[in-house]
């Protein structure tokens, strides 16, 4: 039946659908006959603006305590573990680059460009012969017969296998509005709740007022949360930036990743996270008696930024000791986020449990996924590459494996 039915058609063994980070490594995986679909006009688009352009492709400590997930029932787990980012750099440097890792585990192209990672893996698609159709959006499809029909604005194509790489909703200008999710849930796929995460957070402003453009470098900032009764906290030295809709800055990215689906959080700033709150309160009062003449609100200038000092002072109301209090612990509750248009990753996606070890879709067999499309997102730092890359192999693994020794053309 397939070849009465399918054979004067140009059969591919897989489509991918998305040329970011994971549908650009899974095409150099595979054997077979590929095909490459591409919404917009490049490949990689959102891949050369990785690590504030310098390309952060990996982090050299992943593992599963780096992720997050509604639905995981295991699987990120095992992914990572059959291609940690060791394998990573060692794929990667077979491509030609030349990597480099700092303090935290982050890998970067040694020249600092995420355009050279970008330019290895479309060389590498382009050196295999997998077939890109740039400015082509797929619109739906369906299996008949063993083959997927799959629809786009420019035609029908044909393939044995369809793997939807097509990123989540975050970043949409790059091309990632959240519609491709449509392709999933119109075959009996579901999706979590989704959430902005690696983005701006917007606080309470009542005292941050005067504060817009200032920025603290190695503060200590703390995440607070509650959740089924219990409060959580995670902490970390960073920058973080005022603004007038609440905190930027690299602390509030990492952070953001553990808040932005929570309710009654806030963020706590140490100031000073070398001193501790008596050593300020001595030295507050030291000046006070010193300079019996100065202003209460001038007392903390010369300790911290003078317009934090002001602010801090008053938010004390002059007291000394809550001053003191409050430069180790300036509490912002959270009011929201920036949103998924200035956000660098998705929380949430096509729920895990709906996939198998192999992350093909329990519902259509042929079909997976891999990258961002699924619930899985990690912290700032090279780790949600890291997925893209670990999830694409166990693909490609898997799809080679099948097609090997029967493949159609």
């Amino acid at each position: 039946m397939f070849y009465n039915v399918y054979m004067d058609r140009n059969i591919y063994t897989t489509a991918i659908v998305g040329g970011g980070a994971a549908g650009l490594f899974l095409a150099t995986q595979l054997q077979g006959k590929t095909v490459l679909f591409e919404r917009g006009e490049r490949l990689g688009r959102k891949l050369s603006a990785t690590g504030n352009g310098q390309g952060n492709v990996t982090n050299l400590s992943a593992s599963k305590k780096d992720y997050f997930s509604f639905s995981d029932d295991g699987k990120i787990e095992t992914v990572l573990k059959t291609f940690p980012a060791q394998s990573c750099t060692e794929a990667l440097e077979r491509l030609g680059l030349l990597l480099i890792a700092d303090e935290r585990g982050r890998v970067y192209p040694a020249g600092r460009q995420a355009s050279a990672l970008t330019d290895a893996l479309r060389f590498q698609v382009a050196n295999q012969g997998v077939e890109t159709r740039l400015h082509t959006r797929v619109t739906g499809f369906e299996k008949v017969d063993g083959v997927f029909r799959i629809q786009t604005d420019d035609g029908e194509c044909f393939a044995r296998n369809l793997v939807l790489c097509t990123g989540g909703k975050a970043a949409k200008n790059f091309g990632t509005d959240g519609t491709a999710y449509a392709l999933a849930t119109a075959h009996g796929h579901t999706l979590t709740g989704l959430y902005p995460s690696l983005v701006q957070l917007k606080t309470e402003t009542k005292h941050t007022k005067t504060l817009k453009g200032i920025r603290v470098a190695d503060a200590g900032v703390q995440a607070a949360w509650r959740e089924k009764g219990k409060t959580y906290t995670q902490s970390l030295l960073g920058d973080i930036i005022f603004t007038d809709y609440g905190v930027s800055g690299d602390a509030v990215f990492r952070l953001s990743a553990f808040l932005v689906d929570k309710e009654n959080a806030e963020l706590s700033v140490d100031f000073l996270p070398n001193y501790t709150q008596e050593r300020i309160f001595a030295a507050l009062q030291a000046k006070k008696e010193n300079f019996p003449n100065i202003a209460v609100g001038e007392l903390l200038c010369g300790m911290v930024n003078n317009q934090i000092a002001r602010a801090v002072m008053k938010r004390a109301d002059g007291d000394l000791f809550t001053a003191a209090k409050l430069v180790k612990a300036f509490t912002l509750p959270i009011t929201g986020s920036l949103g998924f248009d200035y956000a660098q990753v998705t929380k949430g996606g096509v729920r895990m449990d709906e996939v198998d070890e192999n992350l093909q879709s329990r519902f259509v067999k042929g079909l997976y996924f891999a990258g961002e499309i699924l619930d899985v997102d990690g912290q700032c730092g090279g780790f949600n590459l890291q997925w893209a890359y670990a999830s694409a192999s166990t693909v490609a693994r898997a799809l080679n494996g099948e097609d090997r020794g029967h493949v159609c053309v």
